[in-house]
């Protein structure tokens, strides 16, 4: 029984990095990091070129990458809360501008009721 064996020469489009996308692009330009960023052919050259740094350097570079990553959580939460908040304070100012539009509805047909019968009154 023969098995199939994929050839070392050809690659596949999964094989290789993703192109960074203009977003990737744009969080690089904030100094931001992606996957798609790093893995460009200058980053990945210049990461096999930079030094190793010693444990407490790493330990120190780890804990301000996870306090970065904290407020990256809370700045999400946060907007997650609003996000989540949002179609309810919508439908209260859907409902109230409804509410006031009935109102100026009915004080208008009110008004003008009254002005008919007034300019009636005064024809006869």
């Amino acid at each position: 029984m023969r098995r199939a064996t994929r050839s070392s020469t050809k690659t596949n489009a999964s094989d290789k990095p993703m192109e960074p996308s203009p977003v990737d692009l744009k969080i690089g330009q904030m100094e931001g990091r992606t996957v798609a960023l790093e893995a460009t052919p200058e980053l990945l050259e210049a990461a096999k070129k930079k030094p190793i740094p010693n444990l407490s350097e790493r330990i120190d570079e780890l804990t301000r990458e996870n306090g970065r990553l904290r407020l990256e959580i809370r700045f999400h939460q946060q907007v997650q809360e609003a996000m989540q908040a949002l179609p309810t304070d919508v439908r209260f100012a859907i409902q109230t501008m409804e509410a006031s539009i009935l109102k100026l509805n009915t004080v208008l047909e009110l008004a003008e009721e009254d002005r008919y019968r007034t300019l009636d009154a005064d024809r006869k």
